[in-house]
């Protein structure tokens, strides 16, 4: 269970952000559905790959701390493509 909180529900979300930043940005000549995409592309399996990592590394902590962990890492692409979006809105890029 730890493994499916842990990866595959960041791995959810991550894609779910990543997505819907694709559609946020189409449209108006910007690049950044392609940013949001490369950032994905490297991002979503580091972070799949840390949480792993650190699931291993502490097998007796018990699951919702682990959960809270990778739920933190996680939320570092989808700041970033955020970021992403609002610099290229706020910047007419």
């Amino acid at each position: 269970m730890r493994y499916v909180a842990g990866i595959g529900l960041n791995f959810l979300l991550q894609a779910a952000v990543t997505y819907l930043i694709i559609r946020a940005g189409t449209g108006g000549g910007s690049f950044v559905g392609l940013g949001a995409l490369l950032f994905a592309v490297i991002g979503i399996p580091a972070t799949a790959i840390v949480n792993l990592v650190l699931i291993r590394a502490s097998p007796t902590q018990p699951g919702y701390a682990h959960f809270v962990r990778s739920l933190l890492i996680a939320l570092v692409l989808p700041l970033a493509q955020l970021g992403l979006l609002v610099a290229v809105s706020v910047f007419r890029l």
